[in-house]
């Protein structure tokens, strides 16, 4: 007998992500397969997301409802509250890998934000040697914004940096129209109010650090992050009251906004791999310094009355101070079980200066304005332990968890020496069910209970002055939101389409909801306060398909109706909406290899 051999060519098996894919517990948005996302910010490629709004501003929601927004899986104080729009639109579209929607995050997550979270995973370059990448855009009316990243990789040490800026241009045209009737006098006040704004934020965002592996079990890491904002706003309101009990008003109101906001902040974690590759503890602080300065300055130009004008002046000063610290641990248990449980602390401080003063025109100069200086510190902490568990048994594939938090509030209103304090304790759990029919047919269940816990401006008791007929003013006694979020799903696949319906119901009780009243004949008061209970119920649909591997479509319609119960308000009957809405994209899809799963 004798033997031969022959040589073989190289066989390689290549497939294409979808640029849409669904799993147990979150949707997936792959953003390196689309081609309009190489340039353009974070903001932009947001709107191309199934089940995800951005409004004018830039704000994000999720299904009509607030969305809380992660970097990496981890909560960044550079998405909390209002600077979340700004920074959005302020990071680079191609430092992104994927975006994932988690409309019932497991209990291993935060649980705030009544329609669940959007997490922004960041691509992570582990090429050795220098790697860079500029991108430069430019739009009408002087907007313009540019990016750099740069990574420096030796094997065992990895060096990052990034700067991007933006120059914008915001003008906007506001009407408002309201009849107010007083039920005791009968007296009317009609309020007709024209706005005319332009603002230009000027925005710079800067990170720096390194990866460093020690050894085959053990690397730690260590980054800064620095954001600052600029923006001058010009705003003219044409404002013109009826009253039969006050009489007429016909004048002009500016202002002059100077705002300047900032964030620096720390990140660092150390992770350590037991002898079972499987098995790992990652321990994680950031630390955040938030300040902020809204200067306002006022005019109002009558022609009717014909009185001199009136000058009042503004100034805010916020500091937030964030501190937060994670400790995870996770571990394979047995082919198909995954463990995971940790400490979740978040300590923040919210400290708020408002100092107000209107012109004397006896005096000829600005005197304190007692009615609108004022001090509110907020601080918040909360513990929080947590515990997943994740399996699959032949057909059927299965997550629980449970999260257990501790918050202690204090409401402290340093201008009239009280403190309102808050502590709680409430169990979060969550559940994931998902059943395979067949191999490109899936049926899914989920449940989580979460929460949306008030933010300073809400708690804050002392009024806010818009303008001399609106004052806005916040509830220190005002309840977190609780909700109870259960959603139904199926997933259909074939021949590179996918159809992805979902129906889903949510009741929350103790909803927030803005009551306005009249303060006198010609002020009117809007507040925060809690309603007795709101039920939603929705159904939406993603339909996702590529054409000829270079052109992917993607139909989202949803409908939405809501109920509300507010009888503990005085309101004696519930009030319903029915609201929908339709997203059509298109996108070209990127066709390099590095797009490819192999």
């Amino acid at each position: 007998m004798s033997g031969s051999g022959k040589q073989l060519n190289e066989v390689e098996i290549s497939t294409k992500k979808a640029l849409f894919s669904n799993s147990i517990d979150r949707k997936v948005y792959h953003v390196d397969m689309d081609l309009t996302a190489k340039s353009g910010s974070a903001s932009e490629v947001l709107q191309n997301v199934p089940l995800v709004q951005v409004d004018i501003d830039g704000n994000v929601s999720l299904r009509n409802s607030s969305a809380m927004i992660l970097i990496n899986g981890k909560v960044s104080p550079l998405m909390s509250g209002s600077n979340a729009a700004a920074a959005l639109q302020q990071l680079p579209a191609n430092s992104i890998e994927r975006i994932e929607v988690i409309t019932n995050p497991s209990a291993k997550y935060k649980p705030d934000g009544t329609g669940g979270i959007i997490n922004i995973v960041l691509k992570k370059n582990t090429k050795r040697g220098l790697n860079a990448n500029v991108t430069v855009n430019a739009g009408n009316r002087e907007r313009y914004n540019a990016s750099t990243a740069l990574n420096y990789g030796t094997g065992k040490l990895n060096l990052f940096g990034s700067y991007s800026l933006k120059q914008d241009d915001r003008l906007r045209t506001i009407l408002n129209d309201r009849i107010q009737t007083d039920p005791k006098s009968g007296s009317v006040n009609d309020y007709h109010d024209y706005t005319l704004a332009r603002a230009r934020p000027f925005s710079n965002l800067a990170t720096l650090g390194f990866d460093y592996t020690l050894d085959d079990k053990n690397s730690f890491g260590v980054s800064l992050n620095y954001y600052l904002r600029n923006m001058h706003k010009h705003d003219l309101v044409t404002k013109k009251v009826q009253s039969t009990a006050n009489g007429n008003q016909d004048y002009d109101r500016k202002r002059e906004n100077y705002e300047r906001e900032s964030s620096s902040g720390t990140a660092a974690y150390f992770e350590h791999l037991f002898n079972r590759p499987d098995q790992k503890l990652r321990l994680e602080l950031n630390l955040d310094h938030k300040p902020e300065v809204e200067d306002n300055q006022y005019t109002n130009i009558y022609r009717f009355p014909l009185i001199p004008d009136e000058l009042d002046n503004t100034l805010i000063k916020q500091t937030a101070d964030n501190r937060h610290i994670n400790l995870g641990y996770e571990t394979q248990i047995g082919k198909e079980g995954k463990f995971e449980a940790g400490y979740d602390g978040q300590f923040n401080k919210q400290d708020m200066d408002f100092y107000g003063a209107a012109f004397d025109q006896k005096k000829q100069m600005f005197v304190t304005d007692v009615t609108k200086t004022n001090h509110f510190i907020y601080n918040e902490n909360v513990h929080a332990l947590y515990g997943t568990f994740s399996t699959a048994y032949k057909k059927i594939s299965l997550m629980l968890g449970l999260r257990g938090e501790y918050s202690d509030l204090d409401s402290r209103l340093i201008t009239t020496g009280i403190s309102v304090p808050n502590s709680y304790f409430k169990l979060y759990p969550s559940l994931h069910v998902g059943y395979k029919l067949e191999e490109n047919k899936e049926l899914q269940l989920n449940y989580s209970r979460r929460v949306r816990r008030p933010e300073a401006d809400d708690l804050n008791p002392f009024p806010e002055y818009p303008d001399p007929t609106n004052v806005k003013v916040g509830n220190p006694y005002l309840l977190p939101e609780i909700i109870h979020s259960v959603e139904l799903a199926y997933q259909w696949r074939k021949a590179g389409i996918s159809v992805l319906p979902g129906i889903y119901y949510r009741y929350t009780y103790n909803r927030f909801t803005a009551i306005t009243e009249p303060l006198n004949d010609s002020v009117l008061v809007t507040r925060q306060q809690n309603l007795a209970s709101d039920q939603a119920l929705g159904a939406d649909v993603v339909v996702s398909g590529t054409i000829s591997d270079q052109l992917n479509l993607s139909f989202t319609p949803n409908v939405f109706y809501s109920t509300i119960d507010a009888s503990n308000l005085g309101y004696s009957s519930k009030k319903s909406t029915i609201t929908w809405s339709a997203n059509l994209n298109a996108c070209l899809l990127y066709t390099s290899d590095a797009a490819d799963e192999r």
